[in-house]
């Protein structure tokens, strides 16, 4: 018998249906099974093994460490021990494994341990898709390949090491404040710290912002707005002394203009997809890649844990474009345009590559019951893969100058010439436009107005939630799948809040942030969380490199808590010092507000 782990229950019954499988019994009235004479699909549920301290208690630090049924490490995860038990169930008749989970680190470390600790010594295979299309299934079925150890391996350190991580500095954190005689419950992770030292740095760069005044001069001709062409002005005597010069006429001295071809965007990976999705939509990174998952199990779209930029010519451009001709009139006419003119089709490419999976593509399945963001959102994807076909929109950039008194004031306009790719997407959001008067050279017109205005500069712009995945994977901290997770977490330990402009530091988080700093700067450096991520990025292509990780990870590691353990006492009055002036605030807070 043959089995074929499955990574989720939905995924279980695509892969069933595309092997023609059609017999269905429920084990124990809630797994669905599927199985024929020679196959059975079982779904995992996710995780369903997780990590476990061999040493009880809470002391540091801690390596011993093991994989264990998740249902007896965490209460919470009750529901996987009926899904390890229909693995069970299968194990003495099986003697073929198939791992049909995400071709990733995480889905390849799901079907690992289900072969190696439920199937023990079945060596087995894998299947690699992008898409759960029938099609897609079917041919990685037959065309099956041996198992991916590197992704399942680098998945497996991963998972070591952020347990290591985020277990130890816990409990030093929480131990430190035990040394007062008080309780509380503290955490911090690997790559939760220089996430949180970013925002905080900003924080204390707007906080120590002043803000200082200038002034701006300009002039109005037939309604056209003019500003002065050498900008702001710190001085306001100069600028008094200025706008005394602008006189009552002015003369058109350069009116030039320059058409620009504004190519498509490149196809999306998962950070662009979360930046492009809160830009159009205001839709949190971590909500995007939820719907983005809920279309890929829905096989209208491909895998979006991507950090591909790249389509291949081999999921089949025409085909696509053919399907999404025919399900949304918004598009429709443009696939055709695309597909009457014949030759071949190839799409603009973005520079980023990722060797397990392409850019996200929508696969041609027709929607059928989409609403609300889940329908946005595969808008976005499709109409973005329209217009990579499409040509390049022409913009039109206008600059007029106009002198007067030997001042010179400017105005700028532009406008969009020919569409181009834009019109796959102008239902989703328009190309901005700045309209502008028109003039000519030699021209000499009346001065309407003459404005001089005193502004004060501003604080640097707050992180949003994209724009900090973007930061975050620009400096290569995290994965691609995590950064929307790590920001989450840290809304969740109520040390970021979403205020006014953007994301904000609570006390908490500042004091999270300038006391470990102060002691242990090793937690909030973005050099080492990079150092760390590189070594695992490098096992996927050298899984025998686990253990030169791992053993490099408990010295820095050990290091950093041998440190903290000798700062303790002090860490741990900071913290409570800190903790006892918040609650002051919040109490003087709420006495106010009566």
């Amino acid at each position: 018998m043959r089995v074929i782990v499955a990574e989720k229950p939905k995924v279980a019954n695509k892969i069933a249906y595309a092997l023609g499988i059609t017999k269905r019994r429920a084990f124990q009235r809630r797994v669905s099974v599927y199985e024929d004479s020679n196959n059975v699909v079982i779904p995992a549920v996710g995780h369903i093994f997780k990590l476990k301290s061999s040493v009880k208690g809470y002391g540091y630090p801690v390596f011993d460490i093991s994989w264990e049924e998740a249902h007896k490490v965490d209460k919470r995860a009750y529901y996987t021990k009926p899904y390890i038990e229909a693995f069970k169930s299968y194990s003495k008749e099986a003697d073929s494994i198939v791992v049909a989970t995400d071709y990733d680190n995480e889905g390849s470390l799901i079907g690992y341990n289900v072969a190696r600790f439920i199937f023990k010594g079945v060596e087995p295979e894998r299947m690699k898709f992008s898409t759960l299309t029938a099609g897609e299934l079917k041919k990685a079925y037959e065309n099956r390949e041996g198992f991916d150890y590197g992704n399942a391996v680098a998945g497996e350190t991963r998972h070591m090491v952020d347990w290591f991580y985020g277990i130890n500095l816990s409990r030093a954190l929480m131990q430190a404040i035990k040394t007062t005689g008080k309780f509380r419950i503290m955490s911090i992770g690997r790559v939760q710290g220089p996430a949180l030292a970013i925002t905080s740095r900003k924080e204390e760069e707007i906080g120590a912002f002043i803000p200082e005044p200038f002034w701006t001069l300009s002039i109005e001709i037939k309604g056209q707005k003019f500003t002065y062409e050498g900008g702001n002005i710190k001085d306001e005597e100069k600028a008094k002394e200025l706008y005394k010069k602008i006189g009552k006429e002015a003369t058109i001295v350069e009116v030039k203009e320059e058409e620009k071809d504004v190519y498509a965007p490149p196809p999306f990976d998962l950070t662009s997809l979360q930046v492009e999705a809160y830009r159009v939509f205001k839709i949190s990174p971590a909500k995007t890649l939820q719907l983005a998952q809920v279309l890929y199990e829905s096989s209208l779209i491909s895998y979006p844990r991507t950090s591909s930029q790249k389509l291949p010519p081999s999921i089949g451009f025409k085909k696509i474009l053919e399907k999404l001709r025919e399900h949304n009139k918004s598009y429709s006419k443009e696939a055709e345009e695309l597909l009457s003119k014949g030759g071949k089709l190839w799409p603009r490419q973005g520079r980023k590559e990722d060797a397990a999976h392409p850019a996200i593509y929508p696969t041609g399945v027709k929607p059928t019951s989409l609403e609300g963001e889940e329908k946005k959102l595969y808008e976005l994807i499709a109409s973005r893969f329209v217009a990579l076909f499409m040509p390049p929109m022409k913009r039109i950039t206008t600059q007029v100058k106009a002198e007067t008194n030997k001042l010179l004031f400017k105005a700028e306009g532009t406008r969009v010439a020919e569409k181009g790719w834009s019109r796959a997407v102008e239902h989703l959001y328009q190309q901005k436009e700045k309209e502008i008067v028109e003039f000519k050279e030699g021209e000499r017109h009346k001065i309407d107005k003459k404005g001089k205005k005193k502004e004060m500069t501003k604080a640097p712009p707050r992180y949003s939630e994209a724009s900090l995945v973007k930061e975050l994977e620009k400096k290569g901290l995290g994965t691609k799948a995590t950064r929307a997770v790590v920001i989450s977490t840290l809304f969740a330990r109520r040390y970021l809040f979403k205020g006014p402009g953007g994301i904000h530091v609570t006390d908490l988080g500042m004091s999270v942030y300038k006391i470990l700093s102060k002691h242990v700067p090793e937690i909030m450096s973005e050099e080492l969380t990079r150092d760390i991520e590189a070594s695992l990025e490098e096992i996927t292509e050298k899984p025998d490199k686990q253990k030169k990780v791992l053993d490099k990870t408990k010295k820095v590691l050990t290091k950093i808590l041998e440190k903290f353990r000798e700062d303790e006492k002090e860490i741990g009055k900071e913290f409570v010092d800190a903790l006892s002036s918040m609650r002051e605030k919040a109490i003087a807070y709420s006495k106010k507000k009566k």
